[in-house]
C-alpha cells in the first residue's frame, strides 16, 4: 500500500497532461459547435430556434447568441453533457435517434459533425467567450462565377472575419442557401451545381452573419449571333453590360423617341407629355436633347410633387392617424425643399431631428408665443398658406424641420394605462425602413431571421428615441414659452423605461456605439451623425436604391426597403458605384436622378429579342410596368381634358382642389375620383412598406376602362379636350393624329389609320365615331403602361 500512493500520483499527472493536450485540441464552442447546431438545422425558427424552443430546449434564433446557447446546453439538469462518457450525452442520442426525438435523426454517428461535438464534450464541454471571438462578417469566396449544366460543380469557400481582425475558413461550419435552386443548386458542402441558364445568389450563413456569391450560368446562343461590342462611357453600363455578357443576354436596341419622350415625361414629373411637347421633341435634332430634357424636367415644379408624394408614402403619413391639415404641411414640406434641392442628408436629418422650437432661439420663440397668442384671439392661421395654388410655398413649408412625423398616431402605445404616450418602438422602427432600408420587426423580439440585427441592436436604437416627448417643453414653460409640440427630455420616457425592465436599454446607434448621454444632448442627432457618417452601409444605399427602382420597376436590392444581409444586390458594383457618386456630390439627388436617366440601361428599348424575353432583373430591356394610381387618373384627365374631383376626407384645406392626383397629399382622399385611386393601389400609409403600393391589374381596373359612367362621362364631356378637338378640327387624320398623340404620345401607324377610317364610315355621327375611337386608346395596354 505504500508504493500505491506514488503510482497514483502518476496516473493522476499523466491525465492531467493528456486532458491538457485534450484541451489544446479542443473544438470552438461559437466557431464550430454553434454553427454545427445551425447548419443542422436545430436553430432555426422551426426547431429549437424558436421562441419557446422545443421540448424544452431552446437554442438562440440562427445561432446567434453563443453565450445563451451555452447556457442552456449546460443545462437541462446535466443531462445534455456526459463529460464522462460523450457518447451517452442526450445532445447526441437525441439527434442522431438513439433516444426518441420529435424532428427525427439529424446526425449521424459516423459523420464530421458527430465527432466534433463528441470531441467538444469530451474535454469538459467549456466555453471563453473572452478567447474566442466574435464573428464582424462572412464573405464567400469566388464573389462571382460561372458554370454550365452538366459541368463539374463549382465548391465555395467561406471565410469569417473577427472583431479582433483575424480571418478563418468555416466552410466546413457554413450553411449554404440558394437564392434560386432553379438556376443553380448548392449542396450542404458548397458544392454548386447548374441547373439552368440565369444568375442566383448564393448565401452562406455562418455565426448569425450571411456571405453571398452570384453564380452566373450563361445560355447558349445560336451560331452567328454575337453580344455586340458596344463602348459605353459609364461605369454603370459597363458594370451591366459584363454582366449581360456573361450570361449571353443580348441588351435590346435604344428606345425610339416617342418611346423616350413618354417614358421620361411619366417617369419623373407622374404626367404624360402634351401633342405640343412630344411634336418638339421630335423636330429637335440636337445630339444631347435627351439630356437636355432630363434637366429640363427635373426643374419642373410637377418633379418634386412627385417625390414629395413618395416621401410621404414611406414616411407613413396617414390621414387617418394624422390629422389632414398635417398630412398636408408635411406633403409641402418635403416639396418645397425638393424643389429647392435640398440634400437628401439634410432633409433626412431636419425630419428624424425634428422638434416644435424648430431651430430657433428663445428670443425668437418667445415672439413666437406671443403671436400665436394674439392670432388666436384674432382666429387667424399663425402660418397661413398665402396662394392655395402653390401652398408648398408659404406656410408650414418654410419651417426648418418637420415636426408633424413624430405626431403620427401610430408612435403612440396602443393600450393599457399609458395609452397615447408616445412610444419609442414604433418611432424606431418607422425611421430605420424610411430612411436606412432596414426592417427590424423581427429583432423586437428575437435575432432577426434574415439579418445581423439582434433584440439588444433594436432596444439600443429605440432606446435613443425615447428622449422626446409631446407637450410644453418643461424648461421652456419656466420662460413662459408655452409652445405645444415635441421636445427633448433629459431623462427616457418613465413609461418606456418600465416596459424595458431588467432588458439592456442603453441608447446606441443600431448595432454599434453607445450614445453619451449628457443634459442637452437629443440622442436624435447622434443617430443622425451615425447614419450620414462616411462608413455607413444603409443610408445612401437607401435612398439610391429607390431612386434606382423609380426608373428600372425593381430596386438593385429587392424588396427595395430591406437592405438585408439575405436580399443581396443583383449589381453589387453598380450599387457601390451610384453610391460613391452620390456622397461625393453631397447628397445631390438631382444628380442622382440625371446621372441614372442618362445610362444606356434606362434609354433601352422594352421590345425583346430572343435572348432577353425573359430577363427581368439584369436590365437587359424595359420591363413594361403599370401606372401608379395617381399617372392613370393624371393621364385619364390630362387626356379627356377634364378636371381631378378630389377632396379631404376629413378636415385638410377646403379650397385646396388640385389639377393633378400627383399633388394631393392625403392617402384617403374623397371626392368623385377617388375610386379610381383605390381600384389602382394607391397606398394608404397603412403601414411603413414599400410593398404597400402595388402594380398587379385587377378585375375592377378592367371594368372601370370598359364600361364604368364615370370614365365615359370624361370621354364625351362637352367641355373635355375631344369636343374641343371635333369643332376646332374639321380634317379627320388630323384629328386622329391628335387623339394619338394625347393619349399614346405618337402618330397612328397606317394599318391604325385605316381600321380608324373603317370605323368612322359605319359611326351614325363624326362624334360618336371618335368618341369609340378615343375611348378604345383609352383601353388599350399601350395607354396605361410605362414603356
Amino acid at each position: 500500500m505504500m508504493c500505491s500512493r506514488p503510482l497514483l500520483l502518476l496516473v493522476a499527472v499523466v491525465a492531467s497532461c493528456a486532458a491538457n493536450v485534450a484541451r489544446a485540441d479542443t473544438p470552438n464552442f461559437s466557431k464550430e459547435v454553434v454553427p454545427v447546431f445551425y447548419k443542422l438545422g436545430c436553430s432555426v425558427g422551426a426547431c429549437h430556434g424558436s421562441f419557446s424552443g422545443k421540448g424544452s430546449f431552446r437554442l438562440s434564433l440562427f445561432a446567434s447568441d453563443p453565450v445563451a446557447d451555452f447556457r442552456e446546453v449546460r443545462g437541462g439538469l446535466g443531462r445534455r453533457l456526459n463529460t464522462q462518457n460523450p457518447d451517452e450525452s442526450l445532445l447526441l442520442l437525441k439527434p442522431t435517434g438513439r433516444v426518441l426525438h420529435g424532428g427525427g435523426v439529424k446526425l449521424n454517428v459516423d459523420s464530421d459533425e458527430y465527432r466534433l461535438i463528441r470531441q467538444w464534450i469530451a474535454a469538459g464541454g467549456n466555453y471563453r467567450p473572452e478567447s474566442e471571438g466574435k464573428v464582424v462578417s462572412v464573405n464567400v469566396e469566388p464573389p462571382t462565377f460561372t458554370l454550365l449544366p452538366g459541368a463539374s460543380p463549382t465548391s465555395l469557400k467561406v471565410i469569417a472575419k473577427f472583431l479582433d481582425g483575424s480571418s478563418r475558413d468555416v466552410t466546413r461550419f457554413a450553411r449554404f442557401e440558394a437564392y434560386d435552386a432553379t438556376i443553380a443548386e448548392v449542396d450542404e458542402t458548397g458544392r454548386v451545381t447548374a441547373k439552368r441558364s440565369g444568375d442566383s445568389h448564393i448565401l452562406a450563413h455562418y455565426a448569425g452573419q450571411i456571405g453571398f456569391t452570384i453564380a452566373l450560368v450563361p445560355q447558349k446562343l445560336p451560331d452567328g449571333v454575337r453580344f455586340p461590342d458596344e463602348k459605353h462611357a459609364d461605369a454603370i453600363d459597363r458594370q451591366i453590360n459584363d454582366k449581360l455578357s456573361a450570361l449571353n443576354i443580348i441588351p435590346s436596341d435604344r428606345c425610339d423617341d416617342n418611346t423616350f419622350v413618354r417614358r421620361v415625361h411619366l417617369d419623373v414629373i407622374g404626367q404624360l407629355p402634351t401633342a405640343e411637347e412630344v411634336r418638339k421633341f421630335l423636330a429637335d435634332k440636337s445630339p444631347d436633347k435627351r439630356a437636355q430634357l432630363i434637366d429640363e424636367l427635373l426643374k419642373h415644379p410637377l418633379h418634386s410633387a412627385v417625390w414629395a408624394t413618395k416621401l410621404c408614402d414611406i414616411t407613413g403619413m396617414d390621414n387617418r392617424v394624422l390629422y389632414d391639415r398635417a398630412v398636408c404641411n408635411a406633403h409641402d414640406w418635403y416639396r418645397n425643399k425638393l424643389e429647392a434641392n435640398w440634400p437628401w442628408d439634410k432633409i433626412v436629418q431636419n425630419v428624424l431631428t425634428a422638434t416644435a422650437a424648430d431651430g430657433r432661439t428663445e428670443e425668437e420663440l418667445a415672439a413666437y408665443t406671443k403671436k400665436l397668442a394674439e392670432d388666436r384671439k384674432k382666429k387667424v392661421d399663425s402660418e397661413p398658406i398665402t396662394d392655395m395654388k402653390t401652398p408648398w410655398k408659404s406656410g408650414y413649408a418654410l419651417r426648418n424641420s418637420l415636426d408633424v412625423f413624430f405626431d403620427n398616431n401610430k408612435f403612440r402605445v396602443q393600450a393599457g394605462a399609458d395609452k397615447g404616450k408616445l412610444d419609442p418602438l414604433p418611432m424606431a422602427m418607422h425611421a430605420a425602413t424610411a430612411f436606412l432600408g432596414v426592417r427590424l420587426e423581427c429583432a423586437e423580439c428575437h435575432k432577426h431571421p434574415h439579418d445581423r440585427w439582434s433584440q439588444e441592436d433594436f432596444l439600443g436604437f429605440t432606446a435613443a428615441f425615447s428622449f422626446i416627448n409631446r407637450g410644453v417643453d418643461p424648461a421652456l414653460a419656466k420662460k413662459k414659452i408655452t409652445i405645444v409640440g415635441i421636445h427633448v427630455t433629459e431623462q427616457s420616457l418613465p413609461h418606456f423605461m418600465a416596459a424595458m425592465e431588467g432588458k439592456s436599454v442603453v441608447p446606441r446607434v443600431l448595432g454599434g456605439d453607445p450614445i453619451d448621454i449628457k443634459p442637452g444632448t437629443d440622442p436624435r442627432a447622434e443617430i443622425f451623425k451615425w447614419m450620414a457618417g462616411p462608413n455607413n452601409p444603409y443610408f445612401a444605399r437607401a435612398i439610391v436604391n429607390r431612386v434606382w427602382a423609380n426608373y428600372f420597376g425593381r430596386g438593385l436590392i429587392d424588396p427595395v426597403d430591406s437592405l438585408s444581409a439575405a436580399y443581396p444586390p443583383s449589381h453589387p458594383g453598380v450599387l457601390d458605384e451610384l453610391v460613391k457618386d452620390f456622397v461625393a456630390h453631397k447628397y445631390d439627388l438631382r444628380h442622382l436622378h440625371r446621372r441614372i436617366m442618362n445610362t444606356a440601361a434606362y434609354q433601352r428599348s422594352w421590345v425583346t429579342n430572343a435572348s432577353n424575353a425573359k430577363d427581368e432583373r439584369n436590365y437587359s430591356h424595359r420591363v413594361l410596368r403599370r401606372m401608379t394610381a395617381e399617372q392613370v387618373l393624371d393621364a385619364v384627365a390630362q387626356s379627356t381634358g377634364t378636371p381631378v374631383v378630389l377632396a379631404p376626407v376629413y378636415s385638410g384645406d377646403p379650397n385646396r382642389k388640385p389639377e393633378r392626383s400627383i399633388e394631393f397629399p392625403l392617402s384617403r382622399p374623397g371626392g368623385a375620383d377617388s375610386y379610381l385611386l383605390k381600384i389602382f393601389d394607391k397606398p394608404q400609409r397603412t403601414q411603413s412598406c414599400d410593398c404597400e403600393r402595388g402594380e398587379m391589374p385587377n378585375l375592377s381596373q378592367s371594368l372601370y376602362f370598359y364600361n364604368d359612367q364615370a370614365l365615359i362621362s370624361k370621354v364625351t364631356n362637352k367641355d373635355g379636350k375631344l369636343a374641343k378637338l371635333l369643332a376646332k378640327e374639321t380634317d379627320d387624320g388630323k384629328l386622329l393624329d391628335e387623339i394619338y398623340l394625347i393619349t399614346l404620345s405618337r402618330m397612328p401607324t397606317q394599318a391604325e389609320r385605316d381600321r380608324s377610317a373603317s370605323h368612322m364610315k359605319e359611326s351614325k355621327s363624326r362624334t360618336e365615331g371618335f368618341e369609340d375611337l378615343f375611348w378604345s386608346l383609352l383601353n388599350r395596354q399601350e395607354f396605361l403602361v410605362t414603356h
